[in-house]
């Protein structure tokens, strides 16, 4: 009886013994796996505000165009997008972007807005960021080059028109619903820029309406269009190919579902390269600054395009 009663307590011990060991066990396992999941989110967050911003992709791609004339085929043009010269976005970063472009050594930089951000007091440091390529410059703006205050500039241009003096100053062509030539061995295509759709001085029909097409019935256009909201707009004055930032790319996507947040109602272009109608392109870039300093799969980017003679 006392044999008995003594193993009931040797194994009552050890049941005990091995039930407090799980728990132990679990308890460490939980805090572990806790720790490791904070850990995880605290570096992903570091990450999407400390490094992807500035972790620029610099690409090269090729664009066939139907209708391009010979003597640019091979045409390299660097797409800018998105500057956001202002407080929020690092000027020495930027600087890094502008020698990033100067060193693909492309033909021609074609910039569609949003080169400063609301503010007169950035067009300085813009035009000496600027003033440093290497390429001819064709420059269009975006919704945050006109007004001091909103996204949404109505006709509102008091920013945008000194900033297209002191662009002009140092060599860059501004088109606010413009167009102007560009010319090689006899032939030549035309770079048409387009105010941007926010502000009430969009105007496709005026920008286009300065191709001069006496000459080439067919012209070559490429439009600079801020917003690629403007793309219904701009689409029936045939343009060859529209460049368009504005998106950012949504700065943050989600894998496998793509950006919660998108400054745009056709959400399909959100960014990179897409198929229209009437043999046009429109390529959307995901931008060099940002509105908040955050970016997770979605680098900011430098696309270098070159023209091609579509076979």
């Amino acid at each position: 009886m006392i044999a008995e009663a003594g193993t009931r307590i040797v194994l009552e011990q050890a049941n005990t013994n091995r039930t407090n060991r799980r728990r132990r066990f679990s308890r460490r396992s939980f805090l572990r796996g806790a720790a490791t999941f904070v850990g995880a989110g605290l570096s992903a967050g570091a990450y999407a505000r400390e490094v992807e911003p500035f972790w620029l992709d610099v690409h090269e791609m090729d664009i066939a165009i139907r209708g391009l004339p010979r003597a640019f085929d091979g045409l390299r043009v660097a797409h800018l997008t998105d500057l956001h010269t202002g407080p929020r976005v690092p000027i020495e970063y930027l600087r890094r972007a502008i020698q990033h472009v100067n060193d693909a050594a492309p033909d021609v930089v074609l910039l569609t807005g949003d080169v400063v951000h609301n503010s007169p007091q950035w067009i300085g440091p813009a035009a000496e960021l600027l003033s440093a390529l290497q390429a001819p410059v064709y420059v269009s703006f975006g919704n945050h080059d006109y007004s001091l205050f909103g996204s949404h500039p109505g006709k509102s241009t008091v920013v945008a028109d000194p900033l297209q003096r002191a662009l002009q100053r140092i060599g860059c062509v501004v088109l606010r619903n413009r167009a102007s030539a560009i010319e090689r061995d006899g032939q030549r295509i035309w770079i048409v820029g387009i105010e941007d759709l926010w502000s009430s001085m969009f105007d496709p029909a005026a920008a286009f309406a300065q191709v001069d097409r006496s000459r080439d019935a067919e012209a070559v256009c490429i439009a600079m269009s801020h917003n690629p909201d403007s793309v219904p707009h701009v689409l029936p004055f045939a343009p060859k190919l529209i460049l368009s930032g504005h998106t950012h790319g949504g700065q943050v996507r989600v894998p496998l579902l793509g950006a919660p947040i998108l400054p745009v109602r056709n959400r399909r272009f959100d960014q990179g390269l897409f198929e229209l109608p009437n043999d046009c392109q429109l390529y959307v870039g995901r931008g060099v600054g940002f509105l908040k300093q955050v970016r997770f799969c979605c680098r900011p980017e430098i696309a270098v395009m070159r023209l091609a003679m579509e076979s």
